[in-house]
């Protein structure tokens, strides 16, 4: 599960953090050997089939709008542009815009739009399609979860609420100009208009309370690289080249997304079946054997946790949720499930983020006595004749429900099981489809304890997932909240200067840390594994695909 906004998201791919280091140099006096003779450069190609894997099935909702998990995203992503891009610094720089200008008192934010960009049916893109995908997200009817990040521009309370005819804070200057205005400063305002566009003309006059159900939702019209030609349910998707691409036209013709077993994942990648796959630690191994591709190994800017329920009679004892902790041997996870590649998690706030304070936080070793301990503390010290404990007569007994298709989910999922029983709690496991699970652990609320991740993005502020409000499902998910959670995260985005925003953030951390919204699990490296046939592959902390229109590949023969 992913992030709720763009961090649910098309951000999820570019798995970031800002860090320092690179591989140190030395001469020598001895002479070394003789330099080899250039490399002649070679031209790229247009043509080809780029087959890319994909190891669940999409739901086939590829609007920005209301997509709500990563696999309509790595279409939505191929499809539409946003305002703005990370650049190879992860700073934000112009993508449909083309330049933007903030105002002195940093509430204003003008962007120039590009004037040479066309939707996929030929029609000109505008200040209008910009206005109106965000006015879309603000309105009464709007069925999405993506409201919140929005409600600080000028006006937008009042038109959610139904109460105004207008968003003042957004405001068409002219056909190639709109501007943003917030109530007070905003930091991460920027990420959020970063958010992918939607054609006005397309989605005009429709209600937008069956969004969910309108057509372009299912076969998607945006201005990206890549043009949506169809899905066919749990087999495929495909795309075809965007010839008018803004961007520069790519070279491979198309794109085609192939709903693959990860367990059969790696034979096709050898065999050339499929291009690229995303690799788990424990496929080195076998990777490292295949001549046919190369690999890049980026850090997780996301996390793997396991969710409580806080209405749960049990779960809402603090106690009881430490002593998960406790007693979970997750650098057991990391070490034998991740072969290593891979960090544990404390808290929300991943270790490559400039708002991480490690000094903040309970590390919660394994520490199965101390799991014992709290467990008695909260009144758990009799066992039943199968040796798990009770209190009141009742069994501490929960259901751990998991995606399948994660190897290493269902392998934690055992791992959890096993660690819990050592101390007297008993964990039943169910596992089912993941859009199954997310909606009854989202929607249904039918869930002791699951199994997902968060994809974050690059901006700490965590209300998105946090900030309980009446439109924020995933916020309400576990029933937690304090007064302290809402203050910090208000007080977080209030503040432009990292400096300023960093302490905020720590105060936090060390308040998730203690209280336990999620038993916080590991955060697993991203490996990517593409085809050596494949040219102009440049993965970097962005993703493997942040530069698909350069990819290109050699014609046969």
């Amino acid at each position: 599960m992913q992030n709720k906004r763009i961090a649910l998201t098309l951000l999820a791919a570019i798995a970031g953090a800002v860090f320092a280091g690179g591989c140190g140099s030395s001469k020598s006096a001895e002479p070394g050997p003789a330099p080899a003779a250039p490399v002649k450069a070679e031209t790229p190609v247009d043509g080809g089939t780029l087959n890319l894997s994909m190891y669940s099935a999409p739901k086939g909702v590829f609007n920005p709008v209301v997509y709500e998990d990563q696999y309509d995203a790595n279409v939505i992503g191929l499809v539409f542009n946003g305002l703005l891009k990370l650049g190879n610094q992860l700073e934000w720089v112009p993508d449909l815009a083309d330049s933007y200008t903030v105002s002195p008192d940093n509430k204003t934010i003008t962007f120039v739009l590009r004037k040479n960009v066309q939707w996929h049916d030929g029609k000109p893109f505008t200040a209008k399609d910009v206005a109106f995908t965000f006015k879309t997200i603000l309105d009464p009817k709007y069925p999405g979860v993506r409201a919140d990040d929005f409600m600080d521009l000028v006006g937008a309370e009042e038109y959610k609420a139904g109460k105004a005819q207008d968003v003042p804070g957004i405001k068409i200057i002219g056909d190639h100009e709109i501007s943003f205005t917030t109530k007070e400063p905003m930091a991460p305002i920027l990420e959020r208009l970063a958010f992918p566009i939607i054609p006005e003309h397309v989605f005009t006059g429709s209600d937008l309370s069956k969004l969910m159900e309108h057509t372009a939702t299912r076969m998607p019209i945006g201005t990206g690289p890549y043009k949506f030609v169809g899905y066919k349910a749990d087999q495929f998707v495909e795309l075809t080249r965007n010839d008018q691409y803004f961007g520069g036209k790519p070279h491979i013709d198309k794109v085609i997304y192939k709903i693959v077993n990860q367990e059969v994942a790696l034979g096709q990648l050898q065999n050339g079946e499929i291009d690229f796959a995303d690799a788990k630690p424990a496929d080195m191994k076998v990777l490292g054997n295949m001549k046919n591709v190369k690999l890049d190994e980026q850090p997780n800017f996301g996390y793997q946790f396991m969710g409580f329920n806080h209405r749960h009679e049990f779960l809402k004892d603090k106690r009881v949720r430490q002593a998960f902790m406790y007693a979970t041997n997750r650098q057991a996870i990391v070490d034998k499930l991740l072969a290593g590649k891979g960090t544990i998690m404390n808290s929300h706030m991943p270790p490559v983020s400039w708002a991480y304070d490690a000094k903040a936080l309970n590390d919660y070793k394994f520490d199965p006595a101390k799991a014992a301990a709290l467990l008695a503390e909260a009144g758990f010290k009799d066992k039943n004749a199968d040796g798990y404990l009770t209190r009141d007569g009742k069994v501490l007994e929960f259901t751990l429900k998991y995606p399948t298709g994660n190897k290493v989910r269902e392998q934690s999922a055992t791992l959890i099981q096993d660690n819990l029983k050592s101390v007297g709690v008993k964990i039943n496991l169910e596992s089912m489809e993941f859009a199954t699970m997310a909606k009854q652990v989202f929607d249904d609320r039918n869930a002791d304890l699951w199994l997902m991740g968060w994809s974050l993005t690059l901006d700490p502020d965590p209300a998105g997932i946090f900030l309980v409000t009446p439109d924020n499902k995933w916020s309400q998910v576990t029933g937690w909240d304090s007064p302290q959670n809402k203050e910090l995260i208000e007080k977080g985005v209030r503040v432009l200067k990292t400096e300023e925003r960093k302490p905020i953030y720590s105060a936090w951390a060390k308040l998730i840390n203690d209280e336990l919204p999620y038993a916080f699990l590991y955060s697993e490296n991203k490996i990517y594994a593409m085809s050596n046939r494949v040219k102009g592959w440049e993965p970097d902390i962005r993703g493997p695909l942040w530069n698909i229109e350069k990819l290109w590949i050699p014609a046969a023969g």
